[in-house]
């Protein structure tokens, strides 16, 4: 089997594990640091979990949509300019870039993997651009979070909480 951005099942990661081992797409620590300077909000280990959810499927969900734009061109290849990258998407990317933590392409695609595979495979420039895109999501996540509760100080985990802010990204990316 291949996953679509060229990764095969006998393939390994940059840092040695397999590919279709778990993983996250980066650390707690980057994750915590993500929500702590773009929103100024606290988060617990419980939250990790339900944020890598969110974050993976629209990031997936992204990937879809570029794999039809590839499609409709007649390409087998996902290219990075086939990514639906709105405007308020390309402000988090910058934001997540001025925050300065450096997410890797190999968990991302890892992670990618929970999912049914692509119809196409990804260039190197999409490949390249997915560490950069999963922190522009991860920014408006955390953004999201902050409009819909101002008072919110710490997530700790609630279901509530995630459960609204996973329907309003749903809605808008």
């Amino acid at each position: 089997m291949t996953f679509p951005g060229g990764i095969g099942e006998d393939d390994h990661l940059m840092d040695g594990s397999e590919v279709g081992s778990h993983r996250s797409l980066m650390t707690f620590d980057q994750f915590e640091d993500i929500f702590r300077v773009a929103a100024s909000i606290g988060v617990v280990r419980d939250d990790f979990h339900r944020f890598d959810d969110v974050v993976t499927g629209k990031l997936y969900d992204l990937l879809l949509v570029a794999q039809s734009d590839a499609a409709a061109q007649h390409r087998n290849v996902i290219e990075l300019t086939d990514l639906p990258i709105t405007r308020g998407l390309q402000e988090n990317i910058g934001l997540f870039r001025e925050l300065g933590p450096h997410l890797r392409a190999g968990p991302i695609l890892e992670r990618l993997t929970d999912y049914p595979p692509l119809g196409g495979a990804l260039a190197t420039d999409t490949r390249s651009g997915l560490p950069d895109i999963t922190g522009g999501l991860s920014v408006a996540l955390a953004r999201t979070f902050r409009i819909v509760y101002p008072e919110l100080r710490t997530l700790r985990a609630r279901t509530t909480h995630w459960a609204l802010v996973s329907t309003l990204v749903d809605l808008y990316l």
